[in-house]
Formats: C-alpha cells, sequence, structure tokens
C-alpha cells in the first residue's frame, strides 16, 4: 500500500476509535475500539497485514515513544507524592501484589514467558504494553505479545465495576462522620511555597517554544539512552526517559506536561498507539481465542493479589478497606477514569451539595495520586525488570 494511503486509513481507524469511545461515554475505550477495527480490517481482509509498516510507523514510533515516555516523567511531582505517602505505599504494593499473585498462579497455568510478561500489563497501561509487546516481538514469542494486547485492551472492565462499587461503599461511610465531611467540604486551598523559586536549568522566557519543548525532550531522550546503555542494558531505555524525565523536570529543564506545549502531542500519541497495536496484523482468531484462558487466569490473580495486599495495607495504614483497593485497582485503568469515577461517586452519594463537595475533595486526590503511581510509576518499572527476566 502506498504510504500517504496507509498513513491515511490508520488515521481514520484512530479518528474512529476516539468517537466511538466519545459516543459510549468510554464503555469502549478507543484503545478497545483501535484493537476492534484493525482486528476486522486484518481478518476481513480490508486491510493488508503490511499497512503498519506501509506507514512507517513501526521506525518512527520507536523513536519518538521515548518523547512520550520522558514527558510522564514531567507529571512526577515529589512534593504531592510525599503529602500523599499512605496513598503512595498502598498503590505500590497492591500492584506489587498483582504482578506476584499473576506470576504465581500463570507459572503453572500458562507457562513462564505468559505469566511474567502478562502481569506488568495488569500493573499498568500503554507505556507498559510498549515496553513488553517490543520485547516480546524481538524475541518472537508472538502468543505471548497478542496475550498482552488482549489484557491491555479489556483490563479496563476488570477494574472499573470493581473501583465503582467499592468507592460508593467508602463514600457511604465517609458521610457518616460529620467531622470529616465539614474538612473536605471546602477545598484544600495550600500551594506550594516554592513554586515560584526558579530552579537550576530553568531557561529564560525567551526558550518558551514549541520547537525548543521539542529539542528538549530529544535531549533528555538521548541521555537516557546513554545512560541506559551505561548500566548495561539493565535498565530498560523507556524506563531511564521515565527517570530522566522527573529528574530534568525537578531541575527546571523540562516543564510539566511538556508534550503538550508542543503542538505535536496528538500526532506523537498516535504513532505510540499504533505501534503498540502493529502485533495484531499478525493475530488470528485462533490466537485470540487461545489466550482468553489466560485472560481469566490474570484477571483472576490480578484481582486477588490486590484484594490481599490492600486488606494488609488498610489495616497497617488505617485506611478504609475498599479505598486501598480502590488505589490499588486504579492500574487497569488509569487517568481519566481515575478523575471520572470519583466525581460519579460524590454525585450519587452525597445527598446535598456539601456532601458531594466533601467526597469528591477527599476521593479525587487519592485516586488521581494512585492512578499516576500504578501506571506512570510502577507499570514501567516493572515491565523494565521483567523485559530482563525473558
Amino acid at each position: 500500500m502506498i504510504a500517504v494511503v496507509a498513513l491515511t486509513v490508520l488515521f481514520c481507524i484512530y479518528a474512529a476509535g476516539e468517537l466511538i469511545a466519545q459516543k459510549t461515554k468510554a464503555v469502549f475505550s478507543s484503545v478497545l475500539s483501535i484493537a476492534i477495527l484493525l482486528l476486522i480490517g486484518f481478518w476481513s481482509g480490508l486491510l493488508p497485514t503490511s499497512v503498519i509498516e506501509d506507514a512507517q510507523i513501526s521506525g518512527f514510533g520507536n523513536i519518538i515513544a521515548g518523547l512520550l515516555i520522558v514527558s510522564l516523567g514531567t507529571t512526577i511531582d515529589f512534593q504531592e507524592l510525599k503529602q500523599q505517602w499512605r496513598v503512595v505505599v498502598t498503590a505500590f504494593l497492591c500492584v506489587c501484589g498483582a504482578v506476584l499473585f499473576i506470576i504465581l498462579a500463570g507459572i503453572p497455568t500458562m507457562g513462564f514467558e505468559m505469566s511474567l510478561s502478562s502481569a506488568p500489563i495488569f500493573a499498568g497501561g500503554s507505556a507498559a504494553t510498549l515496553i513488553m509487546t517490543t520485547a516480546l516481538s524481538e524475541k518472537g514469542l508472538a502468543l505471548a505479545s497478542t496475550f498482552c494486547i488482549v489484557l491491555y485492551v479489556t483490563q479496563k472492565f476488570i477494574g472499573v465495576p470493581i473501583a465503582s462499587l467499592l468507592l460508593r461503599r467508602t463514600a457511604k461511610q465517609f458521610i457518616q462522620r460529620s467531622d470529616l465531611v465539614a474538612r473536605y467540604s471546602v477545598a484544600d486551598q495550600q500551594s506550594s511555597a516554592a513554586g515560584g523559586r526558579r530552579k537550576p536549568l530553568q531557561l529564560p522566557p525567551l526558550f518558551a517554544r514549541p520547537s525548543v519543548y521539542l529539542a528538549k525532550l530529544g535531549l533528555v531522550a538521548v541521555v537516557a539512552h546513554y545512560a541506559s546503555v551505561l548500566t548495561g542494558g539493565v535498565i530498560h531505555y523507556f524506563v531511564m526517559c521515565l527517570v530522566m524525565g522527573a529528574v530534568f523536570f525537578a531541575l527546571g529543564f523540562l516543564e510539566k506536561n511538556i508534550l503538550n506545549k508542543t503542538q505535536s502531542s496528538g500526532l506523537i500519541t498516535f504513532f505510540v498507539t499504533i505501534l503498540i497495536f502493529s502485533n495484531l496484523a499478525t493475530t488470528t482468531p485462533g490466537q485470540v481465542v487461545s489466550v482468553l484462558g489466560p485472560l481469566v487466569i490474570a484477571a483472576v490473580a490480578g484481582v486477588a493479589g490486590v484484594l490481599a495486599v490492600g486488606f494488609v495495607c488498610a489495616k497497617l495504614l488505617n485506611l478504609p478497606f475498599g479505598l486501598a483497593v480502590s488505589l490499588g485497582i486504579s492500574c487497569t485503568f488509569g487517568f481519566p477514569t481515575t478523575m471520572l469515577i470519583p466525581q460519579e461517586v460524590a454525585e450519587a452519594v452525597g445527598r446535598d451539595d456539601t456532601e458531594k463537595a466533601a467526597i469528591l475533595n477527599y476521593l479525587l486526590p487519592k485516586m488521581l495520586t494512585a492512578g499516576f503511581v500504578t501506571v506512570t510509576i510502577a507499570s514501567v518499572l516493572l515491565a523494565g525488570v521483567a523485559v530482563n527476566l525473558l
């Protein structure tokens, strides 16, 4: 297929996936919709299996993914993580519990490669999926790669009902405490005193341009590449991109959510998303059916791990059990669902505007922080470890 035609077809599929997500209120997420549309195209013969290669996605997508993950690193706010330390600890340990349960249950039932590769996918989102599918493709483990994609596009249906149910229960318990309602009915107005302080590597306003933002992302990605090389590849390049993004953000060289300032975030996200699904071109219906059993095993084991560790964290850190589990299970959906569920719960449970505001102010910061810890940090770190163990 001609390159520009192939690229346009993929643009249309990507747009259709987002429109479906919007119309269904994200019941069918954009990634699930895109995956289904691609599979329909490949299996029906409407799309040539070379369409992603013809569009030159693979080479450029692998390069640009580093910039996307560097930008993810700039969302790490160490001050906020310090304030929400109980949330951070609970979310991280719950994810580790899910991964451990998946590996322990998976090795005897679906094999070492399948269990090890799927565990980081349950723990997070697109970055972890990209790391695992890329590594699995390089090692010729096509079935494990297909399993990762199926788990990635369906895991939201695992976590959202659980989090919604448990957060409603937590909210009902919360409004029984009039002291808590009074405390949280007004949003926290504290702000960081250091917010206006100039950072060591912060550039003058003259450099606040999209072209400069892209150049800075590229420079940090280069630093991450050579830092990964210095470790002998023990720390994966993408993991190092996340670390360097956080470091250079803390030093002031990178701005928060810098990718959104480049005027190219949509295009970069498109390339990375399509790259994740590149293995679908060679995926057969039989392969998809064959991973449904392992999918159930991974889902049950992952949820069991979150429940077990969440119970322990709730006891030790004095958190409601439902909240602790919801913090951990946020790994299966991430942002913006971590924002939407607290809003829906507040509207459903709050009996007046005061209670609704209190519930939202209580749940929202915690769920946002948990989703960030699980999807952005823990999943990438765990994927980096898993790649080295394959």
